[in-house]
């Protein structure tokens, strides 16, 4: 769910070979998932099979109009540069595009109740297709989530050390994220004129 989240987040976007996709998707800010091309490739196949992405013809250059030189030869070499020669494997380059119907499994995969703490990052990424409205509810349903998780942690007295110091690490970490999604939801209700996407 989470490469098929990515995949189409990226190709909202636009056009994209696969290489290209997978670019994308490892630049996202902090390295939210790393995607190898064998689970990417299969991962677009079983989109475009759903229809949920298609191929694309990729646009043609444009023909540039070179002045006649004058002269035999270069009016050869002008002819044999302009001969497209194709590709040796025979192939080309596939190029990617989300659907309609790809934008609206978009739009329900970015909306959906996800407690996955790999996947919400995900869902922020690409929120700035969302409405605003709809971006408020999905930060606040989260930040219940976490202040849940946080108000339920019991603290055993029978672990060590070590373990302690994670179980307060894990502590700081969901407070952290708390403060993070009030700003999120802040900006949601009073969005900055001068960045914020609305």
């Amino acid at each position: 769910m989470t490469l098929e989240l990515a995949i189409l987040g990226v190709l909202a976007g636009g056009e994209l070979h696969g290489y290209e996709v997978k670019k994308r998707i490892q630049e996202l800010p902090g390295g939210i998932l790393r995607a190898s091309f064998g689970s990417l490739y299969p991962a677009l196949g079983r989109l475009e099979d759903r229809e949920l992405v298609k191929a694309a013809e990729p646009e043609a250059r444009p023909r540039v109009n070179v002045p006649l030189s004058g002269s035999l030869s270069g009016e050869a070499a002008i002819f044999r540069s302009r001969r497209t020669k194709a590709p040796r494997s025979g192939r080309r380059k596939k190029v990617y595009a989300i659907s309609d119907t790809g934008r609206d499994h978009l739009e329900e995969l970015l909306v959906a109740d996800i407690t996955d703490d790999r996947a919400f990052p995900l869902q922020v990424a690409f929120c700035a297709h969302l409405p605003a409205a709809t971006r408020r509810k999905l930060f606040e349903r989260r930040r219940n989530h976490i202040a849940e998780r946080l108000a339920q942690r019991s603290s055993p007295t029978d672990i060590d050390f070590y373990q302690q110091a994670l179980l307060e690490r894990h502590g700081d970490s969901l407070a952290t994220d708390l403060a993070w999604l009030d700003r999120l939801i802040e900006h949601e209700q009073h969005p900055d004129p001068t960045g914020g996407k609305k």
